[in-house]
């Protein structure tokens, strides 16, 4: 099952990454900006205050003479795309900043990701020997400002910035700047995430719930009925008692279910009195456990599901009519069971609702990465203007697949996820415009094109095209149901705090353990009381602390 959940999170990143929006063709200004010549050596000194006043501060301006920006880089490990000759300084990636802005880089340092790479970094920032621009994540982002080693970028964001990239992150309605800003001075430019992809949905046989004329479960308790039908009536009429009812996964991913009950495993949250406490610890925790440890002693879970090695075979193999442990990319992993029966109807659903009847929506961080510059570099705004071309790159299919010709995106200079916040749902609209004769398609960008032609054609003959078939399954199905009322909730901390690297392991084993043996029937329901006082003697309480610390930044 961990290995096809990992197949859904690649086509996720995907279909959010290489087919994310066209941007404006001012990634291809090559017109000097009319900033003063600037030395070669990343050591130059910063332009006079006359010169300064001078720039016209162009977002896409080529520099006069070449400047130099050395990074601290990440490569794959096992990685054999780059081509014979190119290097982690010299590629077509970095070819293509230089073609641009004259903008060259040099990897002061080169590590495999992971392990390997963290140490490194964890070296670079200890030892205050920084490379000019890094790529770093939240915690180290907070130590190196604290350490006073970055630029602020401030006044270079509000000057070189493209429209483009202001607007994107204008789009998270403040939320990317938040983990950014310090004492008022931006410190970093942060990626931006899909903030779509970690919502999880209700899947769901149409075709069986028609056939037993049920309609689709408002409740978790109407949930719990439909899996009981689905198991006792025979919806796939084989005549045989092979049907299951609600599938679950090694990971316990009953997420619409936990959200129900506003228990939200997992997440840092602030409870009523505005203190930090983990969701998994909270009390609506153990009514949702409570409710899914009813649906598997009566039989209406999979009862094998917390060891089942490929719960998809279920799924393609047409003996599974619920799911909810994925999101609105599903339909690129449901092809096999329309394939093995094109009677089989999909439907995604914003469901089960709470008591007061609106869906919770997990959300995962608007930022995780961060673009820094080292405090002192001459050309802090290289970052912006990097970022600008980068960002266009990244939000635009045909100049991407261009660049990348085969070869690992990870070799682009500074690499992080830099998408449309809401790329699923807008791609959509613009599609469903386009479907209903309110726009002509050739008005749609690049990306929502292609939706737009896939859907067209799997609708003049479905399944014909697997891939038709997948585009549209996800899009109109697994989106359209990510355009549901929903009430989208957000963790307070996503980071990471010092007690966390020696004690969440075995934290996070004990919670692991907990829920499934709850819902298992092999432990009573009050262990769960057991299991938060154990948690939070266990480092719990400490990490806490470190959280409330964090957050008063």
């Amino acid at each position: 099952m961990k290995s096809k959940n990992k197949k859904i999170g690649l086509l996720m990143l995907a279909c959010s990454l290489a087919f994310v929006s066209a941007c404006n063709s001012n990634s291809d200004n090559k017109g000097s900006s009319g900033s003063p010549s600037a030395d070669n050596s990343s050591t130059a000194q910063p332009s006079s205050s006359a010169s300064e006043a001078a720039e016209t501060f162009d977002p896409f301006g080529k520099y006069a003479d070449p400047i130099t920006m050395t990074i601290g880089k990440g490569v794959p490990a096992d990685d054999k795309t780059l081509p014979e000759g190119d290097t982690v300084d010299n590629n077509q990636f970095t070819r293509y900043f230089e073609e641009k802005l004259n903008l060259k880089f040099k990897a002061a340092w080169v590590a495999a990701l992971g392990d390997a790479y963290d140490q490194k970094m964890a070296l670079s920032i200890s030892s205050d020997d920084l490379p000019d621009a890094m790529v770093v994540s939240e915690r180290e982002l907070k130590t190196m400002v604290k350490a006073g080693q970055l630029e602020d970028l401030s006044t270079v964001y509000e000057q070189y910035a493209s429209p483009e990239l202001k607007k994107a992150y204008e789009a998270t309605n403040g939320k990317a700047f938040d983990t950014a800003t310090f004492d008022g001075k931006l410190m970093a430019l942060p990626n931006l995430n899909v903030d779509e992809d970690p919502i999880r949905l209700l899947w769901i046989r149409q075709d069986w719930l028609d056939k037993l004329g049920l309609k689709p479960p408002q409740t978790v308790d109407e949930l719990a009925a439909i899996a009981k039908a689905f198991i006792e009536k025979d919806p796939d009429g084989n005549g045989k008692p092979d049907t299951f009812g609600l599938l679950g996964d090694s990971d316990n991913t009953f997420g619409p279910i936990y959200s129900a009950y506003q228990a939200y495993p997992g997440m840092w949250m602030k409870d009523a009195e505005g203190k930090v406490i983990y969701g998994t610890t909270a009390p609506q925790m153990k009514e949702a456990l409570a409710k899914l440890r009813d649906m598997y002693a009566q039989g209406l879970l999979d009862k094998e599901y917390a060891i089942r090695k490929d719960t998809w075979e279920l799924i393609n193999g047409g003996r599974a009519g619920m799911f909810l442990f994925a999101g609105w990319s599903s339909g690129w992993a449901l092809y096999d069971s329309f394939k093995n029966n094109p009677k089989s109807v999909w439907k995604a659903y914003a469901l089960p609702l709470d008591g007061s009847g609106q869906y919770n929506a997990t959300q995962g961080p608007v930022s995780s990465q961060y673009f820094v510059v080292k405090k002192g570099y001459a050309h802090p705004e290289a970052l912006v203007k990097y970022l600008n071309l980068y960002s266009n790159v990244e939000n635009d299919a045909e100049a991407m697949a261009k660049l990348i010709n085969g070869v690992n995106a990870a070799y682009f200079p500074l690499r992080a996820t830099f998408v449309e916040p809401h790329i699923v749902t807008n791609r959509l609209q613009a599609v469903q415009q386009a479907l209903d004769g309110k726009i002509q398609p050739d008005q749609l960008r690049l990306d929502q094109k292609d939706v737009y032609d896939k859907v067209v054609a799997n609708n003049a003959d479905p399944g014909k095209d697997p891939g038709s078939w997948m585009y549209s399954t996800s899009y109109m199905v697994g989106g359209g149901a990510l355009q549901s009322p929903m009430n989208k909730v957000s963790g307070v901390f996503y980071s990471q705090t010092k007690s966390m690297e020696l004690k969440w392991p075995a934290l996070k084993k004990m919670e692991v353990e907990m829920i499934t043996q709850i819902i298992m029937g092999r432990k009573p329901l009050d262990s769960f009381d057991t299991f938060v006082a154990d948690w939070k003697k266990s480092g719990g309480d400490q990490i806490i602390q470190e959280i409330e610390e964090q957050l008063k930044k």
